[in-house]
């Protein structure tokens, strides 16, 4: 089957407003570095997979600190 929707409320959830926050205005090359500083269950490995309109994968990155 496919996952059609799926939501958790983790401790991310709680610390993104504050995140958000002290990226703005920020230069966007240390907005990685911000993100795992404010949200330690970030720091071990955030996966991002970008598909286009067929569900196809065209773009795909494992960011590890």
């Amino acid at each position: 089957g496919k996952v059609l929707w799926y939501e958790m409320l983790v401790p991310t959830t709680w610390n993104f407003p504050t995140c958000s926050r002290a990226l703005t205005g920020a230069p966007w090359q240390i907005a990685e570095m911000v993100v795992r500083a404010y949200d330690p269950c970030v720091s071990c490995a955030t996966h991002m997979i970008v598909v286009n309109e067929e569900d196809r994968i065209v773009a795909q990155k494992l960011m590890q600190w």
